[in-house]
């Protein structure tokens, strides 16, 4: 657990908060080329994830120094970092593994915080409530929960997450939005994980080289004071959703607990942390790699791949249109079934921008039941005379289907012999009725 509490207290502070640290002393003079050289070698072999690719990489280096590849770069630090991350490329590349000149260069591996910048960074989690802004009940009855960070202060966030949480248990659905989120805590990521299992699933290992410790990391339902959600969840992803968040991502595909829609992932799933190996040089050095227990691998450098591709604008849309077609499909009756065809269509309304000819208008208007349907200024409306004459404007769907009001659409029925005789009007409850034209006279109003 001292590798994921250093892991996210390093994210937090190179990434959220600012901060002091060690800065490293540049000597001023040629670099020494053996020290250095063997310092980074030092360095890879003792942290780097694959110790084959350190082997590798130290002999190759040895090599370039034995025919004093380096000589004329000693007096020109910076492209001698930039020849040796070439050499380091040619035996094997990680776009993780970087090496620099920054004599400046505030050593964060060094940096412990102190009990005033832990306070700080608590307060900051509260007044920012942990990243999570807002818990909201869509159209349909499906949960939507956007959150951008896997946050480290877990005992004080989980009353907040399991609020959340409890807020939409009773959804059909859940789409986690992660668009924006770019990791953080993998602790943290356990703990959100667990509230969606029923026993206890193996979801991530954490293979730490620089300590020689792996740690296994589990969702589990006791970690939940008792809730456990059932419902089927929906992953919102894009080019952003990084670290954390895609081991959040992954973990739930791969388990099946989770249908992942929109953009491939960051693909970041290799901790970095930067090494001063001496003389104002630099490494930074992937120490830990993720181990999915299902596919024995993970998703660095290829992000995670969504079950829905789509962009990331049109993400929630997309998984709402994925949602209520599987209700729609494991719907117990036909009213239920005719409920998420209803919701399906309202997001198509969303969507049009058809506005019909008067042509086409025109044959829809008459009497049908209590509703008046009739043309103004070429625009289609629908007089309720059983509501005390409320009037709404219909906007076009598709075909001759309309939205009739916040509650209601209508389609437009042809008899045999090609004429609009009646029509359906479909309730968001599923519910249908039948009207009869019952006036064939076509109506308008200037």
């Amino acid at each position: 657990m001292r590798f994921l509490k250093m892991y996210s207290l390093f994210f937090m502070f190179a990434f959220i908060i600012p901060f002091e640290g060690i800065t490293q002393t540049n000597t001023q003079q040629p670099v020494h080329i053996n020290e250095l050289i063997k310092s980074i070698t030092d360095s890879l072999n003792r942290h780097y994830i694959f110790p084959e690719k350190a082997g590798a990489i130290t002999v190759y280096l040895q090599s370039q120094l034995d025919k004093k590849a380096y000589a004329g770069l000693l007096d020109n630090p910076q492209k001698l970092a930039e020849q040796i991350a070439k050499d380091i490329n040619t035996v094997h590349h990680d776009p993780h593994m970087r090496i620099k000149f920054d004599p400046g260069f505030v050593t964060q591996e060094a940096y412990n915080p102190g009990p005033d910048d832990l306070k700080r960074i608590k307060n900051y989690w509260r007044e920012n409530n942990y990243t999570f802004k807002k818990a909201e009940i869509l159209p349909g009855n499906i949960g939507y929960l956007p959150f951008n960070l896997f946050v480290e202060d877990i005992e004080a966030a989980k009353p907040t997450i399991k609020a959340a949480l409890t807020f939409l248990a009773n959804t059909n659905a859940l789409i986690i939005d992660l668009r924006e989120n770019m990791g953080g805590s993998p602790e943290m990521v356990s703990q959100v994980e667990s509230y969606f299992f029923r026993e206890k699933t193996h979801m991530n290992d954490l293979i730490n080289r620089s300590n020689k410790d792996t740690t296994f990391m589990y969702a589990d339902p006791a970690k939940t004071d008792g809730l456990t959600l059932s419902m089927p969840v929906y992953i919102l992803t894009s080019r952003n959703t990084f670290s954390g968040a895609e081991d959040f991502s992954y973990g739930m595909q791969m388990a099946k607990r989770a249908v992942v829609v929109g953009e491939t992932t960051g693909g970041g799933a290799h901790p970095q942390r930067p090494f001063s190996v001496g003389q104002g040089f630099v490494v930074f050095i992937p120490f830990a790699r993720s181990l999915n227990p299902v596919t024995l691998t993970d998703w660095e450098g290829t992000g995670v791949t969504p079950d829905l591709k789509t962009t990331a604008n049109e993400a929630l849309g997309k998984a709402q249109e994925l949602i209520f077609r599987n209700l729609s499909l494991t719907a117990t009756d036909q009213q239920e079934k005719n409920k998420y065809v209803y919701y399906s269509n309202s997001l198509l309304a969303e969507k049009s921008r058809d506005q019909l000819p008067v042509n086409k208008l025109s044959p829809l208007t008459g009497t049908y039941g209590g509703l008046v349907i009739y043309l103004d200024k070429n625009k289609l409306y629908c007089k309720n005379e059983n509501s005390g004459g409320a009037v709404s404007a219909l906007k076009h769907i598709s075909g001759n289907l309309f939205v009739l009001d916040k509650e209601a659409q209508i389609e437009f029925i042809k008899n045999s012999a090609g004429q609009f005789s009646a029509i359906k009007i479909f309730v968001n409850d599923g519910s249908i009725f039948d009207e009869t034209r019952t006036n064939n006279k076509k109506l308008s109003q200037n």
